[in-house]
């Protein structure tokens, strides 16, 4: 569905909410508010030094117990077969796990989505109002009240008009326009309301 007016004062659109689309909007909103902690950021700096000086220190111990404890005794190799051997034949079990591992978050992820995705009720009808106070995302059951001071930046994502505010992402979808130039206008005068509203850009 994909209906729109603009005049001088105001710019609307309407659109159907998509589940997959809405539930890929949330899960990047969500990556980028996590950036944005500092703590968080520093805290992942840290467990990757951690991390890292785990590893080093790590390995040439794993690989002396593994030829000491496992490939000697258990598998008759010879004790003088050194570390950096042991390292490349530690190495095929070594993938098979990481594919394992992307295997599982990819599952995880997919899951994950149609948890989301099914707390979603398609077919909602949404009309998006924006004017020179702000905008307003509205449907049957809900209504949403932005003003311009609220939004960070707006941009376009693949394809999406989107607002950034402080703790979640609304957003407009290319649906809700019928073709690239009249998209291109909302754009424009959405990016010149808020613009008005916040003379000094971020």
């Amino acid at each position: 569905m994909t209906n729109g007016s603009e005049d001088h004062d105001s710019v609307t659109v309407s659109f159907l909410r998509q589940p997959d689309e809405h539930v890929a909007v949330m899960l990047r909103a969500g990556r980028r508010i996590a950036r944005r902690s500092p703590q968080k950021a520093q805290n992942e700096v840290g467990w990757f030094f951690i991390s890292a000086i785990a590893v080093g220190a790590g390995l040439p111990v794993l690989f002396y117990l593994l030829r000491r404890y496992v490939y000697v005794p258990v598998f008759g190799l010879s004790p003088s077969i050194h570390e950096a051997d042991i390292a490349i034949i530690w190495l095929v079990p070594s993938l098979m796990i990481y594919a394992l591992i992307l295997v599982y978050a990819q599952w995880a992820m997919r899951r994950r989505r149609a948890v989301m995705r099914s707390r979603i009720r398609p077919g909602v009808t949404i009309t998006v109002t924006a004017n020179a106070q702000g905008a307003s995302w509205a449907s049957t059951d809900t209504r949403i009240w932005l003003g311009w001071s609220e939004i960070i930046s707006i941009s376009r994502v693949d394809g999406r008009i989107e607002f950034d505010l402080e703790s979640f992402f609304t957003y407009i979808p290319a649906s809700a326009f019928s073709d690239q130039q009249v998209q291109d206008a909302a754009f424009a005068r959405i990016l010149g309301f808020w613009r008005a509203a916040n003379p000094v850009q971020p």
